[in-house]
């Protein structure tokens, strides 16, 4: 054959190939077409778990009717499931037909299986009266539950065997036993929940990795506001404000790396019927029998500081009996008196203190240290302070509180803070706002005694300017305070200084502290049309015109090859 047309041949198959690769990339653009299922409640659960069953990953499916009733759904493909009515989802109390294929036997409002992986759910209400469990997700990594409303079930939200789960600006309430549970757990966020009236725990972990539990409310539980056992390894517990439980926190786990700092554990309660005994109850925190960590000075040691633990019914915070004697870090007890701090005699601990600082036309309250450093990471709560027969609340964030009170800066003040429910006198200048807004407090105490002049202290936590730390003297009276200590026989409520006890708690293994902070977008749902039990929303026109180019790129292929050709046949005459 001429070996000029077998060269065109050649050059047609080449643009076969490109062409086919075109299309077969266009086949696959088309197929990964998200779509969103508008889900009516005239739909039965069966039929809700069908649609799900022939959904894409990445498909939505959007509740947008007020109620449904019976609900009892297995996610298997990452879904976006989301309500833009915050619908009410009623759970069923019987195991749905999928469930019993897959050999389960608990009920429950939604499950996350190990194939649904990246899943979202958001937006709804789910009612799990009579249920297991409101939402289970077992082995769905990077799964997110966000914006959800979880009430009843034996345990509202179980996450168990999963990596980087996300349970954000959830409420949590009324379980038969805990609000959200987690058991084997890995870096993941339980954040800004609010989780209240469960039975048991508000959070109960065992066996968590790496987890960040921040900022959430847990309260009027009626076991322990959060519970740990088993291991418990590189995880970060911060400003949680957790109040009105029978204990604050109660750490009964193998913990290595663990930090519970800046939370606020305030006005637990003592409990007559409290399964471990009325004695046990009424901490802000408490060590079980369990518990164990690594030795004073090595970096897995649990670390607990600058927190709040005030206003509980029992101790601060409590270590059991049988243990040996911890050191717990510099928090703050609600006392000025080392000796009436209301800490366990088998706990040491530091005694952080309150001092003023000056700002302009107001006043300045600052939290510091043993070392006396102002602190930034503190746990969050309020206090009452007299001025001139006036009285302000003042919180504290972050370790700092400023109140406007519209202060004459050429005149002295004495000043009255609430701490252990006494007043503690100070003496107090507020700044001029000459100077760039800066000048030293020059704190007197009741007894007074003029602290140093002070350095700057500004925090980037507090918008108001003029900030800076008094050094006076810390002691600034005493407090008698109106709690109680539960352990009759002990005959000392807190003695921190005493130096008889050695520190000899000792267990760890090496883990990393990490934690992801970030949580998932919640979803965006179309509105229904009427009388269509679910409808498939049409993909946009704009979109499909700016995506849909293969069309193009074949007619410039064809176009390349043509030239390509009629060259190559050209050149034969010029030979």
């Amino acid at each position: 054959m001429d070996k000029k047309i077998l060269n065109i041949l050649f050059i047609g198959l080449i643009g076969l190939f490109l062409i086919s690769t075109v299309s077969a990339a266009d086949d696959l653009q088309n197929n990964n077409t998200i779509t969103i299922y508008q889900i009516t409640s005239d739909l039965s659960n069966d039929d809700i778990q069908t649609i799900l069953d022939n959904a894409n990953d990445g498909d939505t499916f959007d509740f947008i009717d007020k109620e449904y009733k019976d609900i009892s759904l297995i996610v298997d493909k990452k879904l976006k499931i989301v309500s833009t009515k915050n619908s009410v989802l009623h759970t069923s109390n019987k195991v749905s037909t999928k469930a019993k294929d897959l050999g389960l036997t608990d009920t429950f409002g939604f499950y996350f299986t190990s194939n649904s992986c990246g899943s979202t759910l958001s937006g709804v209400k789910i009612i799990a009266t009579g249920s297991d469990y409101g939402i289970i997700v077992d082995g769905s990594d990077d799964t997110a539950i966000r914006n959800t409303v979880v009430t009843g079930g034996v345990n509202s939200v179980l996450v168990k065997n999963v990596n980087g789960v996300k349970i954000v600006e959830n409420t949590i309430s009324k379980a038969q036993s805990n609000g959200i549970q987690l058991q084997f757990v890995k870096n993941s966020l339980i954040s800004k929940n609010k989780i209240s009236y469960n039975v048991r725990s508000g959070i109960e972990t065992s066996n968590i990795y790496y987890c960040n539990i921040t900022n959430n409310t847990v309260h009027h539980n009626n076991f322990n506001g959060i519970s740990m056992y088993n291991i418990s390894s590189g995880n970060i517990i911060k400003y949680n404000e957790v109040y009105e439980n029978p204990n604050g926190i109660f750490i009964d786990s193998q913990s290595t790396y663990d930090v519970i700092n800046a939370n606020s554990f305030t006005s637990n309660r003592r409990d007559t019927d409290y399964e471990m005994g009325a004695f046990e109850s009424g901490n802000g925190l408490l060590f079980g029998i369990d518990f164990t960590t690594s030795k004073e000075g090595n970096p897995s040691r649990l670390e607990v500081k600058y927190n709040v633990l005030a206003h509980n019914e029992g101790y601060q915070a409590k270590n059991h009996p049988d243990l040996p004697v911890f050191k717990l870090g510099d928090n703050w007890f609600d006392s000025t008196d080392d000796e009436n701090t209301f800490v366990c005699p088998m706990l040491l601990a530091g005694i952080m203190k309150l001092n003023t600082f000056s700002v302009k036309n107001g006043i300045g309250l600052q939290m510091y240290d043993t070392s006396g450093n102002p602190v930034q990471e503190f746990g969050t709560f309020d206090t009452t302070v007299n001025v001139d027969g006036n009285k302000y609340t003042a919180r504290f964030v972050n370790g700092k509180a400023t109140i406007d009170a519209n202060l004459d800066p050429d005149k002295e003040y004495d000043i009255e803070v609430m701490i252990g429910g006494q007043p503690v006198k100070y003496k107090y200048k507020a700044a001029t706002g000459e100077k760039d807004d800066n000048q030293d407090s020059q704190t007197t105490n009741a007894e007074g005694n003029r602290g140093s002049s002070g350095t700057n202290s500004q925090t980037s936590t507090d918008a108001t300017t003029g900030a800076s730390k008094g050094n006076g003297n810390l002691q600034n009276g005493t407090s008698n305070s109106a709690h109680y200590s539960t352990n009759g026989n002990s005959g000392v409520f807190g003695t921190n200084a005493s130096g008889n006890y050695q520190d000899s708690s000792d267990n760890g293994q090496d883990a990393k502290t990490n934690g992801d902070e970030s949580a998932g977008d919640a979803s965006d749902g179309e509105a229904s049309q009427e009388g269509k039990a679910y409808e498939v929303v049409p993909e946009s026109k704009i979109s499909k015109e700016i995506n849909d180019t293969s069309g193009l790129v074949v007619l410039s292929i064809v176009s390349l090859l043509g030239c390509l050709i009629y060259g190559y046949w050209r050149r034969a005459d010029f030979d």
